[in-house]
């Protein structure tokens, strides 16, 4: 891995790593290395490897103001590891690094990077991979109450803690250090990033999740998610604790895996349905085999028979892609005894409707929706994404004859998530939809702590399982299902 150090006339310092064998350095939109002033036309050089410590330096387009130890390029030339290619206003360095070594050099960089306003930052070997790029949110990497960081710009920063979100103090030197960040975000990963491929979706090394836009897509600056991820895998007992369900509501989605019933966990963004399908997945037998899809690794799950599989997104030519859909199918003929998919959110959703209407039965998913009816909406407007010419109402019949449960997620007023409902699908009636709620949450409002008061409760019917449950021996009872007194 090269790593290449940019200084300006200041003393400021930025780090990038590359694993590319070409890069663009320049004066120009969508080069690797961005130098101000931006200019369209403006001179910019290619750095080719040509073994692992000499690169060839060629100007792009007759590029004038550049020099390799002090002599201007105006044809190709050799530079080592060690040399500096200098313009007017900037100091070009190479180094060579192996990935995890960054050791005294790179907090020497940090801290001169976040000089005056900014605190300087100690990297450590062992600190969170984040780290190394986002040092003004370092500290707030580290707090484990932070749960998403939100970067609207180099000055505008968000943290999510208990549910709430709360403005900080930090920021970036200025737009081109945030947007530099990022990419070396991107190339760590091997995805692409910059004003051909203006958005990021990756999944760092530490599990957590990094979305972004760059300028002009994103009018205030370089716009940045970052989910992060929990190494502490949350249990049935702390849900309990924290007021997300209650006993009965585990011990029914308990009986609804074993018997396997097809289930969704529905809900908003950030309302904990990875959460909740991690929770889920833990009542899987451990003899049982689990293939999972994700576009990014998120799942948890303890099993020892897993199978996990990640799309891939297409490289810089367009080729290589591999999609859900394609995982699906391979999942089919790897004898599967359950298949987990991380989010439907496109023609994938076919594919899973057939594959759970021919006997794959036990299946999980997420989906964005705002109720258990609306989400077998939303599934059947991911169906009709495959681009297969379907009757409606076959394809109704499908997605009410697939999904068996809905369990529905949200975050509420006071920044609580909880499981608001866990819904039977019951058949069509006059082609359309229908489910039951089995158990649900009941509110009664905020209290003067600011925080919602409410119960779980059932709602007076049975699922149509019961008879099964009871046959086969697991947990089940008939109170779970009373409806509480108002």
């Amino acid at each position: 891995m090269l790593t290449i150090r940019v200084r300006n006339q200041e003393g400021q310092q930025r780090l990038y790593q590359f694993r590319e064998k070409e890069i663009h350095i320049g004066f120009r939109r969508g080069a690797d290395i961005e130098l101000e002033p931006y200019d369209r036309h403006g001179s910019s050089l290619k750095l080719s490897e040509l073994s692992p410590d000499k690169y060839r330096v060629e100007p792009v387009m007759r590029s004038r103001g550049f020099f390799v130890n002090g002599e201007e390029v105006r044809k190709p030339v050799t530079c080592s590891v060690g040399d500096s290619i200098t313009t007017e206003d900037y100091a070009v360095l190479l180094e060579e690094t192996h990935p995890d070594s960054y050791g005294e050099e790179t907090r020497a960089l940090r801290a001169e990077e976040q000089a005056d306003p900014l605190e300087a930052v100690a990297v450590d070997k062992s600190d969170n991979f984040l780290k190394l790029f986002f040092g003004p949110i370092a500290e707030h990497l580290d707090d484990p109450a932070v749960t998403e960081i939100m970067i609207n710009g180099p000055d505008r920063i968000y943290i999510e803690k208990k549910g709430h979100l709360t403005k900080i103090d930090a920021k970036f030197i200025n737009e081109q250090a945030l947007e530099a960040a990022v990419k070396n975000v991107a190339r760590s990963v091997g995805r692409v990033f910059n004003d051909k491929d203006p958005r990021l979706d990756a999944r760092l090394p530490d599990g957590s999740r990094v979305h972004a836009v760059i300028p002009p897509m994103a009018r205030f600056g370089t716009t940045v998610a970052i989910r992060k991820f929990s190494a502490e895998k949350l249990t049935v007992p702390q849900l309990i604790g924290f007021g997300s369900l209650t006993d009965e509501g585990f011990r029914l989605i308990d009986t609804i895996v074993k018997l396997h019933k097809n289930v969704i966990v529905s809900g908003a963004t950030s309302s904990g349905k990875t959460s909740i399908l991690n929770v889920l997945s833990s009542f899987i037998q451990p003899e049982e085999r689990i293939i999972i899809i994700e576009d990014s690794s998120e799942l948890q799950l303890q099993q020892d028979h897993l199978v996990p599989f990640e799309t891939r997104k297409p490289d810089e030519k367009g080729k290589g892609e591999v999609s859900i859909r394609d995982l699906i199918h391979s999942s089919l003929r790897l004898r599967p005894d359950r298949i987990i998919i991380g989010e439907i959110r496109g023609g994938e959703a076919l594919d899973l409707l057939q594959a759970l209407n021919t006997g794959h039965g036990g299946s999980m998913s997420t989906i964005h929706s705002n109720s258990p009816l609306d989400s077998l909406s939303r599934m059947e407007t991911c169906a009709l994404l495959s681009g297969v010419d379907m009757p409606l109402h076959a394809l109704r019949s499908q997605v009410a004859n697939a999904i068996e449960v809905v369990v529905q997620t949200a975050r509420l007023m006071d920044g609580s998530r909880k499981i608001i409902s866990i819904a039977e699908v019951m058949p069509l009636e006059d082609g359309m939809y229908m489910t039951q709620d089995l158990i649900k949450f009941y509110s009664k409002g905020l209290g003067d702590d600011g925080k919602l008061r409410g119960y779980h409760g059932g709602c007076g019917v049975e699922p149509s399982f019961a008879e099964d449950a009871r046959l086969a021996k697991f947990d089940y009872d008939p109170a779970w299902f009373k409806k509480p007194e108002s």
